[in-house]
């Protein structure tokens, strides 16, 4: 237990994680201003109940950069991020997983998610890479449609994937 949070283990680390994070989409998608506001109260309050997982992504608008400015300095320090990337090509994922990390203030990530597998076999290669040079800690993919369980299924019988998220039925 965190803070009296339910946890559960990372399979691949042993690492325990809360079981409820975070999502910043629509609630973080606002320019940030000073450091005095609703989603830094938000950021405490999930803080002082032993959560720490924080999920994002680019297509969430100004969330990723509204994270950054909020969990800035130590107060940032024992929070779990996640993002995602969502881009075609080797390059162009390259060029906006990085943008992530200068947006979240992160010079590592905790963990990195295919988001709705969109060209997955690319940036897996380049995630495997990352992970083993001490950028990322975690590999994720992610769906949020019924019609693709039997895909995500497929994935994770046959790579390494420490996370992935999926609607539920």
């Amino acid at each position: 237990m965190n803070g009296g949070m339910l946890t559960r283990i990372i399979t691949s680390s042993g690492e325990a994680l809360p079981v409820i994070g975070l999502g910043t989409w629509q609630a973080f998608d606002t320019d940030i201003t000073t450091a005095e506001t609703p989603q830094k109260a938000v950021l405490e309050g999930m803080k002082s109940a032993g959560g720490t997982l924080i999920d994002s992504s680019p297509m969430y608008g100004k969330a990723e950069a509204a994270i950054g400015k909020l969990t800035g300095g130590t107060f940032g320090e024992d929070f779990f991020y996640a993002t995602k990337v969502w881009a075609t090509g080797r390059e162009e994922g390259i060029r906006q997983m990085n943008d992530s990390f200068q947006k979240m203030g992160r010079e590592v990530m905790d963990l990195m998610q295919i988001h709705n597998l969109v060209d997955w076999k690319t940036h897996l290669r380049t995630l495997r890479d990352w992970k083993a040079a001490g950028k990322i800690r975690y590999i994720g993919i992610t769906h949020y449609t019924d019609n693709m369980h039997s895909e995500l299924e497929a994935i994770i019988r046959k790579e390494e994937i420490d996370f992935v998220q999926f609607n539920r039925r």
